[in-house]
């Protein structure tokens, strides 16, 4: 087992290097570039593809705001974009720099510019042609370390930019998360090349994503049971619909979402599910706009099929399939209740 040939030495920085390795090969990247977090990974990509103040960046308006977050981070402005009312991924966009969002584990097929970030945050998706891929390990993901992100890519510059951001500007190599001892340690040496962040992973948390990274087919496997079970609760349902999932697209079951027909019915549905016994669902975040802290970030131009979609979404776990038996009998009960 990869993970036990390292758990021995949780402080030894070569466990970092063989997640990062071992990581790239699952996904089918050339390097990996780890992170404390999926916004550091995020801030690290901007700054490495040449993102710079002044600078827009197109960002989805409905999904977790770090996304907005690491462009504010890089000094650039977000253009938020529409989403499809079917499938609830960014529209197409002719902007210069771009990070669609795999929404809900659900993974696009299209082939992004050489100056997108695909933010995988919520899927295991295999790198596509955009210059990064970012994914995320926080506590809900899929491959889950309590916090940690990680950036694929296949370019040795873009791993050199990246790497050398996220350990503080230090003059660093793509493949190695840290400097030698020797070096590190000589009177002579000038550490600081350019101004960077410490976002460096800690060797316990790689020796943790290794041991989730090999059981990761099965975590996936599990997802979809779970998600299956939703769906078939919600089977024949007139007045609500799942996530649409084009021909060709794969979907990771980071949760399972559905849309129902009106906002007014969010409140009752989700009372019935508790009172059946489930656990209380998950709201969809508010479009990024209309959030406090960004608020000021809205232009003249509005999101009318996220404002419309957001407040009807509802978000079902998928990370246990014992929780998602019991919340698929509650929403099925509830359904039938509400008629």
């Amino acid at each position: 087992m990869i993970w036990r040939q390292h758990r021995a030495s949780l402080r030894n920085t070569a466990t970092v290097a063989a997640f990062e390795e071992a990581f790239a090969e699952f996904v089918g990247a050339r390097f990996a570039v780890s992170c404390v977090n999926g916004t550091a990974t995020l801030h690290t990509a901007l700054v490495a593809l040449g993102v710079r103040p002044g600078d827009t960046v197109a960002v989805p308006c409905i999904t977790m705001a770090s996304t907005t977050i690491a462009v504010l981070h890089a000094g650039a402005s977000p253009e938020f974009v529409d989403v499809n009312p079917e499938t609830w991924l960014m529209q197409r966009t002719s902007s210069a720099y771009t990070i669609p969002v795999s929404l809900f584990g659900l993974c696009s097929p299209h082939r992004y510019s050489s100056h997108s970030i695909d933010d995988a945050a919520q899927t295991l998706r295999k790198h596509g042609a955009s210059a990064f891929t970012s994914y995320s390990f926080q506590a809900s993901k899929i491959i889950s370390t309590g916090e940690g992100g990680m950036l694929v890519t296949d370019s040795l510059e873009m791993a050199t930019k990246a790497r050398e951001f996220g350990s503080l500007g230090y003059r660093m190599d793509a493949k190695q998360p840290r400097i030698d001892s020797a070096t590190l340690k000589s009177p002579t040496f000038n550490r600081h090349h350019s101004l960077g962040w410490n976002y460096r992973m800690a060797p316990v948390v790689a020796a943790e994503g290794l041991k989730q990274l090999e059981k990761a087919e099965q975590l996936l496997a599990e997802r979809k049971e779970a998600a299956d079970l939703y769906g078939m609760a919600i089977s024949g349902c007139s007045w609500m619909r799942p996530q649409g999932v084009p021909d060709g697209w794969k979907h990771d079951n980071w949760c399972f979402a559905v849309a129902l027909e009106s906002k007014e019915l969010w409140p009752p549905f989700v009372e019935s599910i508790c009172r059946h016994g489930g656990e209380r669902p998950y709201a969809c975040w508010r479009v990024t706009y209309q959030e406090p802290a960004f608020r000021h970030l809205a232009s003249d131009g509005t999101c009318p099929s996220a404002e419309s979609l957001q407040p009807r979404l509802v978000q079902f776990q998928t990370n246990n399939i014992r929780s998602a038996e019991k919340n698929a009998d509650a929403v099925r009960k509830a359904i039938k209740e509400i008629g």
